[in-house]
């Protein structure tokens, strides 16, 4: 099997990247996202595969944040979340439950063991994205994860980011889809 994700060669792309504006750059890492990526995410809450699904939300969101704002870590994934995912109600603004999920995940893909977990529940079947009982917060999976969807859609969030970016955050988002593309 072939990993079909990249049709165009490494050079080819590489000077595609420099020699393009931030457009270039930023639109060819959403849409490498958008079509592959998002397609293995978007079957994972219909098959209960709940850790791949919060694994790949979260490596999507951390890229992006990184890219867009520089931030790593609970800072970036919180100001994606804030700026792309949240919906307008309070139980789907994921934002508010941001160091929960960072780390929920990090134990999923750090140590898979860890006293988080019984501070996490999932419930598909609940109408609210997220809520709290007591101090353990219970989960939507298949909300959270359309959420990160919708954002992806035809007219979705990700794609006003020239109306959420600065010329300059933009710029810089160029420069860091550039060289970290270069260096791995």
């Amino acid at each position: 099997m072939k990993n079909r994700a990249h049709m165009e060669s490494r050079e080819k792309r590489l000077a595609r990247l420099r020699s393009g504006n931030y457009i270039e750059a930023i639109e060819t890492l959403l849409n490498s996202i958008a079509n592959y990526f998002n397609n293995e995410i978007s079957i994972t809450p219909d098959n209960y595969q709940t850790s791949l699904l919060f694994l790949g939300i979260h490596a999507s969101i951390l890229t992006l944040s990184e890219a867009f704002f520089g931030l790593s870590g609970k800072t970036g994934y919180y100001l994606f979340l804030e700026k792309f995912i949240d919906g307008n109600t309070k139980d789907t603004k994921f934002s508010q439950i941001a160091n929960t999920l960072h780390d929920w995940r990090n134990v999923l893909a750090h140590q898979w063991l860890g006293s988080i977990g019984h501070r996490i529940e999932y419930d598909y079947k609940m109408s609210e994205g997220w809520k709290k009982d007591g101090d353990i917060t219970i989960i939507n999976p298949k909300i959270y994860c359309q959420h990160y969807l919708n954002a992806f859609s035809g007219n979705g969030k990700i794609w006003q980011y020239e109306s959420i970016l600065s010329e300059a955050e933009l710029s810089k988002a160029k420069e860091i889809i550039v060289r970290k593309y270069e260096h791995k």
